[in-house]
């Protein structure tokens, strides 16, 4: 429901009777100060002013009417007509509460053009003036964008801090989201405070965090999909002001844990309020020094990786006891050089992965690690560069009822380089394209997917309907893999089916339609099970054969 709210008249010099009339008037319209705004956090209010403005520096002039859709869901005085004077102006200012994405989207009632608003496209409401020798139009634009929200998937959250001179954590913090696939970190946003011990809650998909940089009381604090984050609460305990939270994780009952890295304090935490449920020291055989930590769903206990003794270790977060793996850990099958891990993430699956570097010294080597729980062992899947002070988070536990993401879509350039994706498109059978032909080998995909709509392989110039069928070929066949991939649904083919009937217009629009349904889906991350973990664009390209249409 929208709320509007009439903010009063700034009616400055009106008056009602004059012998000599001018006739210049100026309409302005704006909304929050601005001739356009992004709405994109809810509720939010929109503040629009709209203004007549008698330019004609010498004579009054006789407004006849002043009308806009907006206006007439707020108290409007004076109304038209009206006398204002020269070089007056008068302003009337309309408030409306947007609860919602959807009440935002609702504005577009007020929009002339009918195609909009849509997902895509903002609106623009129109305030109209007339007077008797003319009239005159202004316009301000609202764009609504969905609210930013995080959703229970495969999704691995790196945060980071900077660092003081004196080495501790500084703001601001940084909140990025992961792609094993590529290596790529995108930054979310920042925040204010230096922020550490990074979860997913699965009750209420937030992520929550402690701040604390050695000098200042610590907070418990949440942390947005923008990167913002808000102080919950001070932190409740008994460790020193000097202390740093490095780890942090949700158990499957929803209460958050985190870890101090100096003192070895455990710390329980009712997400809800900031309140300490719980407090302990962590028992350990021997040295003891991680960065991250996740819990697993499978048996509801604490994995890291014990920097200062190479193994993988166990943590009862209820006794607080930790247990290391008996043998050292191995990377790739071999004795691991020096490893340090700083994010540990759990999928909901029950599978381990780490991120951190290993190596010697002189040629250390960062990446993103799968982990045998069993055997304490570790794989390397990507190798990439390591934030500083990196912490990783991921929805570990799915509960019912809880928000779905949006289903997962990839876009051509993913399948084009991905060969462990495109084969399992392939897997399936052959791709039939309708009249573009059918596609059973990856050379063929791979051809189609990386063909220049211009000019072929040959270097003879496409034409109009040659470069059509390259770019709907692709769309087509990447929404396909889209669909058996990943199990999100492509729209029908029937455009392609018939040859004699190949119209450009349908063809164009399936095109369209096509690609917008393969970019729909790129925020949501690819199951970590599918083992989709390295890309070579320029590999594929060399594989690549040319289509024929």
């Amino acid at each position: 429901m929208m709320d509007r709210k009439w903010l009063g008249l700034l009616f400055i010099g009106a008056v009602w009777a004059s012998n000599a009339w001018a006739n210049d008037f100026r309409a302005e319209k704006l909304v929050n100060g601005l001739k356009q705004y992004t709405v994109d956090t809810y509720p939010e209010t929109l503040r629009f002013t709209f203004t007549v403005t008698n330019i004609d520096p010498t004579l009054p002039s006789e407004l006849l009417s002043a009308t806009a859709p907006l206006l007439n869901s707020c108290t409007r005085l004076p109304t038209s007509p009206l006398v204002v004077p020269a070089g007056g102006h008068v302003t009337y200012q309309c408030e409306i509460e947007l609860e919602s994405y959807d009440a935002c989207l609702t504005l577009g009632i007020h929009d002339a053009n009918p195609v909009t608003p849509n997902h895509e496209v903002s609106f623009t409401s129109t305030f109209s003036i007339g007077w008797d020798a003319g009239a005159s139009q202004a316009g301000a634009n609202v764009l609504c964008l969905p609210q930013p929200n995080l959703f229970c998937d495969d999704t691995v959250y790196l945060s980071t801090a900077s660092r003081s001179p004196e080495g501790r954590p500084a703001a601001p913090s940084r909140l990025y989201i992961f792609d094993p696939a590529t290596g790529t970190l995108t930054l979310q946003g920042e925040a204010g405070l230096p922020y550490n011990a990074l979860a997913f809650n699965h009750y209420d998909n937030i992520l929550y965090a402690i701040a604390s940089d050695g000098v200042s009381a610590p907070s418990f604090i949440r942390v947005d999909a923008t990167g913002s984050s808000s102080i919950i609460a001070p932190l409740d305990t008994t460790a020193p002001r000097s202390a740093i939270w490095t780890a942090g994780a949700v158990l499957k009952d929803g209460s958050y844990v985190g870890f101090e890295h100096s003192t070895h304090r455990l710390i329980r935490i009712n997400p809800s309020t900031g309140g300490t449920l719980s407090e302990q020291v962590v028992t350990v055989p021997g040295d003891f020094q991680l960065a991250d930590f996740a819990m697993n769903p499978r048996d509801g206990q604490l994995y890291a990786f014990n920097n200062a003794t190479q193994r993988m270790t166990r943590i009862d977060p209820l006794t607080g006891v930790a247990t290391d793996h008996p043998e050292l850990a191995r990377i790739d099958g071999r004795p691991a050089e020096n490893p340090v891990m700083s994010a540990a993430v759990f999928t909901r699956d029950g599978e381990l992965f780490l991120y951190g570097t290993s190596g010697p010294d002189t040629h250390r080597v960062s990446g993103f690690h799968a982990v045998d729980v069993t055997t304490g062992n570790l794989t390397r899947l990507l190798t990439r560069p390591v934030p500083q002070l990196a912490n990783g988070a991921m929805c570990g536990v799915y509960s019912w009822g809880s928000p779905r993401p949006q289903p997962t879509t990839r876009d051509r350039g993913f399948f084009g380089a991905s060969e462990s994706a495109l084969l399992e498109c392939l897997a399936y059978g052959p791709i039939s394209l309708g009249a573009l032909g059918e596609v059973s080998t990856l050379p063929g995909a791979l051809g189609i997917l990386w063909a220049n709509p211009a000019i072929a392989s040959n270097n003879a110039r496409r034409t109009a309907l040659e470069s059509l069928k390259v770019r709907t070929a692709r769309e087509a066949l990447t929404a396909v893999c889209n669909e058996r991939v990943f199990n999100t649904r492509a729209p029908p083919l029937s455009a392609l089916e018939n040859p004699a009937s190949l119209d450009p217009g349908r063809m164009e629009e399936l095109r369209q339609r096509l690609e917008r349904h393969n970019h729909s889906g790129k925020r949501t991350a690819i199951p970590l099970r599918k083992r989709i973990f390295a890309v070579d664009p320029l590999q594929a390209m060399e594989r690549a054969e040319e289509p024929r249409f």
